[in-house]
């Protein structure tokens, strides 16, 4: 069983994947809350969350020492009970056995108390709060300052604080790496979910249980507005509990984890049940909207039946002729009445006419489809199909009277390619069949020419036994090939190839050939490999067929033009030559099977060459075409360039 279709792996992932959200949303806060110090924003310690809620948990102590040590230097007496609090205090908050440092200070940024002569500045990231009492003489406004001392050298709370805090310093990877990781795992979930959505054990298909078929327009606003709450609300109470750092980091991240949790598995709901129905197609049809409106438009479609089967027992003519005098009457009849009455007879009329020229603009825009459709069927298309939905009655019975004609048309052309399949495989079959006689003439010819054999005529007998049985093997071969190559029967396998590497491999193959015939080739090719996508088996054998076209019949003693040009996407190799012979067939007739230049056939070709190229080519597709300017004989070979390999 996969492992989308396993409910309990799918139910483990759901609560995996909220986890790492909710993990994430925690690392993400405190990450947050001690960003100056993770991203070095600021080198101050007093950054760390931890101890800003802890100068926070002393402020009031340090307050309360404050306001006994005024009132004592203001001369009064202190009970017993505020002495011993005010000793315990001074104590508790002695350099020597706390780190915490303070300084009071006036409106005027005068100090008034400090709890060092070490001067520190008041700036950067200090922890300030406002202060307002009596110390030595009448009422002031000014302020108290908290912060720690960095070297930490107290053993108090403040130590493992600032000592955690010296840690952190810089140290984003680590935080910031988790947090890409749990996120990471909660879309691989979520990706996994999502394709898991709709499978079912045992059952092919898409199936959707309860939830996934409640209205989706509901659903998805119940859950947006769940998110709207995660996201708005909760985390504005997230900031206002960390804003003075009043809140323990513990109660704050067990907050965010929370708020991601809920977010998350309302996230996670929603996009899941919206994979589902997407893939059953029913994400807009579960809605109560869709259902509303589908209702509606059912009725509409009733009643617009109803007007149609009545309108269809008209003849065309007659509705035509109705329709236009109808509206000529209601047109007189609204110009008539169109001083006694306020703008509605206007509107009414503006509605009527534009009712009528969308029906004509609907009517002509599908006039226009069943004229390409019967552009496409003349076109050589017969299987083409006017798409006859929701057209106009009248047009709808003219398109599938076009559709019938397709039809009628596609059987024929059906009938004809069966016949020059049946062709094909006759000339496969017989080919075939002569190969074996052909091959005992072959072998046995090459026994006698062993022989020894005093009679000259009969070796002379024997020299043309054996190159007419070899001529009628070439041609079986050739035949064969034509076969295939023209019903795409010869298995391709594509791959870059260098064009101008493999022409002069063939031109060292037919280089004798050629030479012997009385012809001097002339080369232009590219100095850098030029790579087209091609079967070399073949592509060798269309220019095998080029090369020995020209050398059995291009004039003695003339050139063989080779040039091979790259543009456009397209490398075409271009073969001239001036034709021994007066070329009075049109080009397209000699692309036909057995059909030579050479009418008087005195050469020996089989008439097969050109076209066992040109089907070759396409094969790979390329295209090939021959041109003919006097007795200058033109073809191309072009083929399309591949991305050099590594």
């Amino acid at each position: 069983m996969k492992l989308r279709e396993n409910f309990a792996v799918k139910a483990a992932a759901f609560l995996l994947a909220v986890a790492a959200f909710a993990g994430a949303a925690m690392l993400g806060w405190y990450q947050t809350a001690n960003a100056d110090l993770l991203w070095g924003y600021s080198d101050d310690v007093t950054s760390c969350y931890e101890i800003r809620h802890q100068l926070y948990q002393d402020e009031d102590g340090v307050e309360m020492m404050l306001r006994l040590m005024g009132t004592e230097r203001s001369g009064e007496t202190l009970s017993n009970a505020d002495a011993a609090r005010l000793e315990a205090l001074q104590e508790r908050f002695d350099p020597e056995n706390s780190n915490l440092r303070w300084r009071l200070v006036d409106e005027h940024e005068k100090t008034l108390a400090q709890s060092t002569e070490d001067n520190q500045r008041l700036d950067g990231a200090r922890w300030f709060a406002y202060y307002d009492g009596n110390w030595v003489s009448g009422a002031y406004h000014g302020g108290l300052w908290l912060w720690v001392d960095e070297a930490a050298p107290a053993a108090d709370v403040y130590q493992p604080l600032v000592q955690r805090a010296h840690a952190m310093r810089y140290n984003w990877e680590g935080p910031a790496a988790w947090t890409a990781v749990l996120l990471v795992v909660f879309l691989i979930l979520a990706v996994f979910l999502c394709a898991g959505m709709g499978h079912k054990a045992g059952a092919p298909g898409i199936h959707l249980h309860g939830f996934h078929r409640l209205p989706g327009d509901v659903l998805f606003l119940l859950l947006g507005l769940g998110l709207i709450l995660c996201g708005v609300p909760g985390t504005s109470f997230l900031f206002y509990l960390g804003r003075d750092a009043s809140a323990p980091m513990g109660l704050i991240l067990l907050f965010a984890g929370a708020l991601g949790t809920a977010a998350g598995a309302l996230g996670l709901t929603a996009l899941t049940t919206f994979a589902a129905r997407c893939k059953a197609r029913t994400l807009f049809k579960d809605t109560l909207i869709w259902k509303g409106c589908a209702l509606l438009w059912r009725g509409v479609k009733a009643l617009v039946r109803a007007v149609r089967a009545a309108l269809a027992a008209v003849p065309l003519a007659w509705r035509t002729v109705t329709a236009c005098l109808a509206y000529g009457l209601f047109t007189l009849w609204m110009f008539s009445q169109w001083h006694y009455s306020s703008g509605g007879f206007l509107l009414l009329w503006m509605v009527v006419t534009a009712a009528g020229a969308l029906y004509l603009i609907v009517w002509a825009a599908q006039w226009k489809r069943i004229r390409r459709g019967a552009h496409e069927i003349i076109g050589g298309n017969p299987y083409y199909q006017i798409d006859t939905r929701q057209m106009l009655p009248d047009l709808r019975e003219h398109a599938g009277e076009l559709n019938n004609l397709g039809h009628a048309i596609s059987a024929a052309a059906e009938r004809q390619v069966n016949s020059e399949r049946f062709k094909a495989e006759l000339i496969t079959n017989v080919s075939h069949d002569l190969k074996t006689p052909l091959t005992s003439i072959i072998n046995y010819v090459d026994l006698l020419k062993k022989r020894p054999i005093d009679d000259p005529e009969a070796k002379e007998y024997i020299e043309v036994l054996d190159r007419k049985s070899q001529r009628l093997k070439k041609l079986t071969e050739d035949l064969v090939e034509a076969s295939k190559a023209s019903t795409g029967n010869l298995a391709v396998a594509l791959a870059p190839l260098d064009y101008g590497q493999l022409i002069d491999q063939a031109l060292a193959e037919c280089g004798e050939r050629l030479e012997a015939a009385g012809l001097t080739v002339v080369r232009s090719l590219p100095e850098e490999p030029v790579w087209v996508m091609a079967d070399g088996r073949h592509l060798w054998r269309v220019l095998d067929n080029l090369l020995t076209n020209c050398a059995k019949y291009a004039l003695e003693n003339t050139r063989v033009y080779l040039d091979l040009r790259v543009g456009n996407g397209w490398a075409e190799l271009w073969v001239k030559n001036i034709s021994r012979d007066p070329l009075d067939v049109p080009p397209e007739r000699l692309m036909e099977r057995f059909v030579r230049g050479d009418e008087s056939r005195t050469n020996q070709g089989s008439g097969l060459g050109l076209s066992i190229a040109q089907s070759l080519t396409e094969l790979q597709h390329g295209h090939f075409s021959i041109d003919i300017d006097g007795d200058l004989f033109k073809a191309v070979a072009a083929l399309p360039l591949a991305e050099r390999p590594l």
